[in-house]
């Protein structure tokens, strides 16, 4: 079987099951089911012949891949992809990082693995739960790190190259999904024509669509509201809101130059 030609890399909360769900109604595109198969990240131990297991495009079909955001925030995941795939194509969706943060942390309530009562509290355990972790990046907790999306995508592009990853945001999905499915199609090299037939259906249903769900999953899953289809939770704080906006500033800055696109409603 083949190795993956793309992977939808992150971020989490940011909008990529939806770009997945999108990309897999296209004939020409191949995605995997289960959508985050937590290769290089958690199950990389399998070995690659696993891997290249679970993909089997069709006779015909042009690109085919998978999506675990962790990959994009993750370095060992990061050095052991690009490794593995020396000619895949790497997509990124970007969420403002306070709004991911604040979304990511509920999705934790919602599925009972945060136990912090507020946000403004798991904030404040942030560095801590980061330097309890060998290699300062948790699975748990890591909900403002995860936004820090400059160092992310330098990383990534040293190692594949620019013109080897596209960046989206989650705006842009929100506003004109068909108009980045199109674009994804031209940066995978895959034919547009069935663009226009494809449906949009905003989902957020971690609890099956990856390799670690269990079915009792379900349930809480679908109670988490993303961004798509309006917040079920509180609003942030707007005092905390105005002071993690400031504490990106300038990170944000510099991934707008990286990127060439305005974020000043970001800052």
């Amino acid at each position: 079987m083949p190795l993956p030609t793309f992977i939808i890399v992150g971020a989490q909360k940011s909008g990529t099951t939806t770009l997945h769900d999108l990309l897999g109604q296209l004939p020409q595109v191949w995605v995997s089911d289960p959508k985050e198969l937590h290769f290089f990240d958690k199950h990389h131990e399998r070995g690659l012949p696993w891997y290249q297991e679970q993909f089997r495009p069709a006779p015909g079909q042009q690109a085919w891949g998978e999506s675990t955001p962790f990959y994009l925030y993750k370095d060992r995941a990061r050095r052991a992809m690009t490794d593995a795939l020396p000619s895949a194509s790497f997509i990124a969706i970007l969420r403002e990082p306070i709004s991911r943060a604040y979304s990511h942390y509920w999705f934790s309530r919602s599925k009972n693995a945060e136990q912090i009562g507020t946000f403004a509290e798991a904030v404040e355990a942030e560095p801590a739960r980061l330097s309890a972790k060998r290699d300062g990046q948790p699975a748990k907790g890591s909900y403002l790190d995860r936004g820090r999306y400059h160092r992310q995508l330098v990383d990534l592009a040293a190692r594949v190259g620019r013109e080897r990853i596209l960046v989206h945001l989650t705006d842009d999905l929100r506003d004109d999904p068909l108009g980045v499915l199109r674009q994804t199609c031209r940066f995978l090299g895959v034919d547009e024509e069935n663009v226009g037939d494809v449906q949009v259906r905003a989902r957020n249903t971690f609890g099956d669509r990856t390799v670690n769900s269990e079915r009792s999953g379900f349930e809480r899953a679908e109670r988490e509201a993303d961004q798509f289809s309006g917040e079920s939770y509180p609003s942030i704080d707007p005092d905390l809101e105005r002071d993690l906006r400031a504490r990106f500033r300038d990170d944000n800055a510099r991934l707008s130059e990286w990127l060439g696109r305005d974020l000043s409603s970001w800052m």
